[in-house]
């Protein structure tokens, strides 16, 4: 029988508590029940409990709070409207900027030279509110998870100058491995996927699992979502890249 691993994707205060979470979003929270299931069951199998949790530092690169005249775009999806510039930064805007000529508030932890040098590797970045600020509660895991049972943490934003939404990309707490050499190193084949969010750091997750070539399982109930259309895209992606998704008991 093939080794496996489940993968929780950031279940963080930030992202679940309905009282303080910054990102949180209305039922998020019942899901614990079942990727405490998910856990158990893994882990009745001898098999590893992997945790990512965002450890950003604040004035982050991917904070709205980090550009003088943007949104988050979260701001967007509450007044049920479509995110638009102001919600972005983009590759464009910056083309001209400087570093004595720029819309980066003062106390934001990256330079115009380092924001060009990310953007010429990615998407467009969506703005988000304030989340997961290294130390803070918003970082710590959710109380109705079973952190008890996950055997290896990674940790990922925790440069202020890079946002990867994959699992995949994400370091070991000492920074010696990345989460593949992790599972790369315990003989894992299949890993199942859950929590957060659908349309962005679990498809990315899934995605990379696939790309260095491993058995990979969306668990759909044990996961949430940000936007629908974007959710059934991701969805998509994810069976084109040959995953797949499961339902749980």
């Amino acid at each position: 029988m093939e080794k496996e691993a489940v993968i929780v994707v950031d279940y963080q205060n930030s992202f679940a508590n309905p009282e303080t979470g910054s990102l949180y979003v209305k039922w998020w929270e019942k899901i614990a029940p079942v990727i405490n299931e998910v856990v158990a069951w893994v882990k009745n199998k001898w098999w590893i409990i992997i945790s990512s949790r965002e450890l950003h530092p604040i004035w982050h690169i991917s904070f709205a709070s980090s550009f003088v005249w943007k949104e988050s775009i979260t701001e967007a999806f509450k007044n049920w409207i479509s995110p638009s510039e102001i919600n972005f930064i983009t590759k464009k805007e910056v083309a001209e900027w400087t570093e004595k000529n720029n819309w980066i508030a003062k106390n934001a932890s990256f330079s115009v030279k380092e924001l060009k040098a990310y953007l010429d590797t990615v998407w467009d970045q969506a703005l988000w509110p304030e989340h997961c600020v290294k130390w803070s509660e918003g970082a710590e895991f959710f109380k109705e998870f079973d952190s008890t049972k996950v055997d290896i943490e990674v940790k990922k934003w925790f440069k202020p100058d890079t946002h990867p939404y994959s699992a995949f990309e994400a370091k070991t707490i000492d920074e010696k491995e990345s989460t593949f050499e992790v599972l790369k190193r315990l003989w894992v084949k299949i890993v199942k996927v859950v929590w957060l969010a659908t349309d962005y750091c679990d498809i990315a997750t899934v995605l990379d699992a696939r790309k260095y070539g491993m058995q990979t399982e969306f668990i759909e109930k044990a996961s949430a979502w940000v936007d629908p259309a974007w959710t059934i895209e991701a969805l998509k992606r994810m069976r084109e890249a040959w995953a797949k998704i499961i339902d749980w008991k």
